[in-house]
């Protein structure tokens, strides 16, 4: 093998381990801190460092790192450092560099022989790299390098899977002592990159006054017309807007505490949107004039959605302690065709698939129903551990998914309800999942905004905001998405990756999901605002 084939060939090897820390290391919504306080995310390297391939990768990949330090011998504290040492030891044997190994226990063994250090005698001077999966605080780094002072053994570097860039690398540097990691966090997309391009989007306006932020629930997420958007507000209102974020028109409806947090959908020139007075709302799009108002139930969260074919509405409805339903109305008035009750609110936002001729919604006593779009007949069910309160997302491939409150991502049979795979990517997933190529992308209370292969449930990529992302994303133009964050950051992403390219920090919290149309993306925050970014 060349020297070019080599490289190429340790290059193939570090993305396929950079993918496989990301599908099988990193933990959403799982473990336990010492305090017994459950963690948002972690890496946990052992399960992968116990699979053989992926044991053999890692050691080859460390090995090339730290051959050049001509080390002696490999070791590190037990448990994360003894496959990783054992693994080195055949690879630098493998070279022609053969080196020895050991491993440093937490305490003495309390009989036999006593040891800290196991394996053979370390002599003084004798050229030492430590191994580790990760390296974090430097708290595993001082131990280790404190039970080799006694053997006057050199430490000449630290060789590990992924440098956190935080106390502990700093720390190994002062000490000079080289820390030859394979990754940061921040490589891994686990921790927040620098936008790469900041000049992608420009702030075109902001409108003020849209919400006031009071209510922890998504906001509205605009439609558009060929000349005008449509936005719900928790001030009670449900406006029109002109390209550059002036109000046309707007209807003051009854509840001005919650008010609308139903996005709006545009159908025959009308746009129709429920409120948390109860009303379903129909108005005049070019004019904002009442058309109709029915009141189904005592709120209406969930945003309506349109059957074109059959010239009505699908929306879900609240009925207190009662629960709520999914209801059918006709487009034209208003009345209800149909109506399926579940045990829960009915906050989730009803999905059309026209394929099938159904219509797929979620309920918060976590059970994603499929209703005959004609009859509303009940045709499947499928129970997850947690409220539902995002829409559901259907791929041209039969699969449905829907996140949940119990944490899990769902994939299921659309045509029979069937469970296809699940994934855990946090404690809740308040979202909706985006479709993209062969991606579903999903947001989670882990701040991380996750791809993962639609077939498979593997992860693709991992993207970091400094806050939950609640609500949803969006595809913008052909190869990028946008995603809103509790820690009020506008972010934009490469939709191949997970690369942040863009970055805008609003005065209050992004929950919703941003919307795309007219050339732009309108995005709504907690600080009041609507703000409209031109992409370029």
């Amino acid at each position: 093998m060349t020297t070019r084939d080599l490289k190429s060939d340790l290059l193939d090897q570090r993305a396929a381990l950079a993918a496989a820390l990301l599908d099988v290391s990193l933990k959403l919504g799982q473990g336990l801190d010492k305090q017994g306080q459950p963690y948002q995310w972690m890496v946990d390297s052992r399960e992968l460092l116990l699979t053989g391939p992926w044991l053999q990768i890692a050691a080859r990949l460390i090995w090339e790192r730290i051959k050049p330090y001509k080390p002696e011998m490999v070791g590190g504290m037990t448990l994360a450092a003894n496959p990783l040492t054992i693994a080195v030891m055949y690879e630098s044997r493998a070279d022609g560099m053969p080196v020895d190994g050991f491993i440093i226990r937490k305490e003495p063994k309390e009989d036999g022989l006593r040891k800290l250090i196991e394996g053979p005698p370390i002599k003084p001077g004798a050229r030492v790299v430590l191994l580790d999966d990760i390296v974090n605080s430097g708290d595993t780094q001082k131990t280790a390098l404190e039970a080799l002072e006694p053997t006057g053994a050199e430490a000449v570097a630290v060789g590990a899977l992924i440098d956190c860039e935080r106390t502990g690398a700093q720390w190994l540097q002062g000490q000079h002592v080289p820390l030859e990691a394979l990754f940061t966090l921040r490589e891994l997309g686990i921790s927040q990159q620098v936008p790469e391009q900041p000049e992608s989007c420009r702030l075109l306006w902001t409108l003020d006054g849209v919400n006031r932020g009071g209510y922890q629930a998504p906001k509205s997420t605009p439609c558009f017309s060929e000349e005008a958007i449509f936005v719900g507000s928790d001030r009670g209102l449900i406006l029109s807007l002109d390209q550059e974020g002036q109000v046309r028109w707007h209807h003051q409806v009854r509840d001005t505490e919650r008010g609308v947090h139903s996005s709006p959908v545009l159908y025959k020139g009308r746009v129709y949107a429920g409120a948390y007075d109860g009303f379903l709302y129909c108005l005049s799009a070019e004019t904002g004039e009442l058309v109709w108002e029915v009141r189904p139930g005592q709120w209406i969260g969930s945003s309506p959605a349109v059957d074109e074919a059959r010239d009505r509405l699908y929306v879900g409805i609240e009925y207190g302690e009662a629960g709520g339903s999914l209801i059918a109305v006709d487009a034209n008035d208003g009345r209800t065709l149909w109506e399926l009750r579940a045990n829960g609110y009915m906050h989730g936002s009803p999905l059309l698939d026209a394929e099938r001729g159904q219509v797929i919604v979620g309920a918060n006593d976590g059970v994603l129903f499929s209703a005959d779009a004609g009859t509303g007949a009940e045709r499947w069910r499928f129970a997850t551990g947690g409220a539902i309160k995002g829409k559901a997302a259907v791929d041209d491939e039969g699969r449905c998914f829907t996140g949940s409150f119990d944490g899990n991502l769902y994939a299921l049979d659309a045509g029979t309800g069937a469970l296809l795979w699940q994934r855990r990517l946090g404690h809740r997933l308040y979202t909706t999942p985006v479709l993209w190529r062969d991606l579903v992308i999903v947001g989670s209370y882990a701040s991380r905004l996750v791809a993962l292969d639609r077939r498979t449930g593997q992860v693709r990529w991992v993207a970091t905001t400094g806050g939950p992302l609640i609500g949803g994303a969006a595809i913008v133009g052909e190869d990028r998405v946008a995603a809103g964050s509790a820690d009020g950051g506008f972010y934009l992403f490469d939709a191949a990756t997970g690369r942040t390219l863009f970055q805008f920090r609003t005065g209050g919290q992004i929950m919703g999901t941003p919307a795309v149309g007219l050339g732009q993306v309108v995005v709504s925050s907690f600080d009041g605002k609507l703000y409209g970014f031109e992409v370029s």
